[in-house]
């Protein structure tokens, strides 16, 4: 009988210790600052950048780079590099951010590699102006027309007063997309960073808690009845 009700409750444990976790990935700090590639990896996510044609918003080229800035307390994340040749290590915010100029706008895609639910969102360094809109889209195409999505949330640095919004998201895709709010428009000023992402991870075919504790429950009374019969035989 006891070591039926060991297994069970060694059931709970296990399950109780993968059934589910929460994380939090900071990319000002998880990657060198400065330049980097295209995309970049880690924890299991891909993040790259893109820059899409206004006039037809199926149209991604990936020839650009990521640059992690570290400026100042509110001027840290993730930006597109649309001319890489030309792009600083440092400063030029205009250059290095999340930026919608001329016939294209740029887009940070986050690549989780299967379904993910994303709680949250971080964004760094919303400039003056009402201009500096941002919108952030899931979908489970890598490419999709962002033109024909519902942004999960959208806005512009004066709702975030003087603070960078972490934005709630609660959805589950494989992909979510950072762009520019008004991206068929022209916008010298629409520029900010991409700071942080939040999941809450069930990982594919680990039992829920519930589920867990019931499998363990049903152990248990197995070796109840199990060591009656012994006793009653």
């Amino acid at each position: 009988m006891f070591g039926k009700l060991n297994a069970s409750l060694g059931v709970m444990v296990l399950c109780g210790a993968f059934a589910g976790h929460a994380a939090t990935i900071n990319f000002s700090t998880a990657f060198a600052a400065g330049n980097l590639a295209q995309s970049v990896t880690t924890g299991g996510l891909t993040i790259s950048g893109w820059d899409v044609s206004k006039a037809n918003g199926t149209f991604w080229s990936n020839n650009v780079i990521l640059n992690n800035r570290r400026e100042a307390p509110d001027d840290l994340g993730l930006g597109v590099c649309s001319v890489p040749t030309n792009c600083p290590t440092t400063g030029h915010g205009d250059n290095n951010e999340i930026d919608n100029n001329g016939s294209k706008f740029e887009v940070i895609r986050l690549d989780f590699g299967s379904s993910t639910l994303v709680t949250s969102i971080g964004l760094g360094s919303l400039d003056g102006g009402l201009k500096d809109g941002f919108a952030i889209f899931g979908s489970n195409t890598a490419l999709p027309n962002l033109s024909l999505l519902t942004a999960l949330v959208q806005g512009t640095n004066q709702s975030a007063g003087s603070v960078d919004p972490v934005l709630s998201i609660n959805q589950s895709f494989r992909y979510f997309f950072v762009a520019p709010k008004d991206r068929g428009s022209y916008s010298s000023d629409s520029d900010f960073l991409l700071r942080s992402v939040s999941t809450g991870v069930t990982p594919a075919g680990v039992p829920e808690p519930l589920t867990c504790g019931m499998l363990g429950v049903g152990l248990v009374g197995l070796g109840i009845l199990r060591a009656c019969a012994k006793t009653m035989g």
